[in-house]
């Protein structure tokens, strides 16, 4: 009888042990698919983060010294911030970047170019072009624009106009053609006498045209310096960029420096940010106009942008 009792409590406590652990293993298994459930809700919401969630302005931009600046997602067209964006200025030698696309429209890196005295005749000596040197096209092009040679703008309008072409005029059509509205080019150079005009707003189209379609221009102005050379050999020349950004930020892909009197220092910029979740980039222009302190403002408007992707989605 004691057995019978006995092995009666013993059975009474192995179902209950036992329900405890069905009890236990039920709260495990529910917990964990939770926790699945939740991981899967969470990592959905991720990959459906699109630029436009990522740059929604929650920081405030900072104040500058520079008269009008703009910061603009490349691929979206999406403006981030600007300021005076409708005001006509002078582009300084950020009119190069239409003379480098005009180049890339109108000859083949190899064509060779004979540099005339007119052309070396031309307001300052960047670049140390020599009365008729022949030098390719490609290389021309990197001295026009590493060191924003005025020699070299110069060069190339002249052997354009060999082909029966005019180049400011060329400017001017494809400045209509990709929408710069509020802009004039009547020279290669950006020299402010000869007239040139813009808008940061069409600024920050030229930049996009660029990046979408001239891609060339960013791997040349992105380099510190070159190394290039005659048609012969016998002439060398040296060039160092005039962005002192260049090497110092890693998501720099491009760029043009400019500056003369009126203009004051000028500074287009633009930066690819990695996007992991979407295998893309984030890619940015900053360009500063009128500023007394181009790369100071660049760098002001570059972190400020940097911080709001950060603080968005963590980049």
């Amino acid at each position: 009888m004691k057995n019978s009792i006995s092995n009666k409590k013993s059975g009474s406590f192995l179902c209950f042990s036992n329900r405890k652990e069905i009890y236990f293993f039920w709260i495990v298994f529910i917990f964990c698919v939770g926790m699945i459930f939740i991981g899967g809700f969470w990592q959905r919401k991720n990959l459906e983060v699109t630029i436009d969630d990522i740059l929604k302005l929650s920081i405030a931009p900072p104040e500058l010294g520079s008269v009008s600046y703009l910061v603009g997602e490349i691929n979206s067209g999406k403006i981030l911030f600007k300021r005076n964006s409708k005001l006509h200025l002078f582009p300084a030698s950020l009119a190069k970047l239409m003379t480098g696309m005009i180049v890339l429209d109108n000859f083949s890196l190899d064509e060779e170019i004979i540099v005339s005295n007119y052309a070396v005749s031309m307001e300052g000596e960047v670049g140390g072009l020599i009365v008729n040197e022949i030098i390719k096209v490609d290389d021309l092009l990197k001295i026009l624009l590493i060191p924003s040679s005025n020699d070299a703008a110069k060069a190339f309008e002249e052997a354009l106009e060999k082909k029966g072409k005019d180049f400011s005029g060329l400017m001017n059509e494809k400045a209509r053609e990709i929408g710069l509205v509020n802009s004039a080019f009547f020279d290669t150079s950006g020299l402010d006498r000869e007239g040139n005009f813009t808008t940061i707003e069409d600024m920050f189209s030229l930049s996009r045209e660029i990046y979408t379609n001239y891609p060339y221009i960013g791997e040349i102005t992105r380099k510190k310096d070159a190394t290039v050379y005659s048609i012969d050999g016998a002439i060398v020349h040296e060039v160092e960029n005039t962005n002192i950004l260049v090497g110092q930020i890693d998501d720099l892909w491009g760029g043009k420096t400019g500056t003369t009197p009126e203009a004051r220092d000028c500074l287009l910029t633009i930066y690819e940010f990695p996007f992991p979740e979407k295998n893309d980039k984030i890619v940015i222009a900053i360009i500063v106009l009128n500023s007394s302190d181009r790369f100071g403002d660049t760098m002001e408007l570059y972190n400020w942008t940097k911080d709001l992707i950060e603080n968005n989605y963590g980049i």
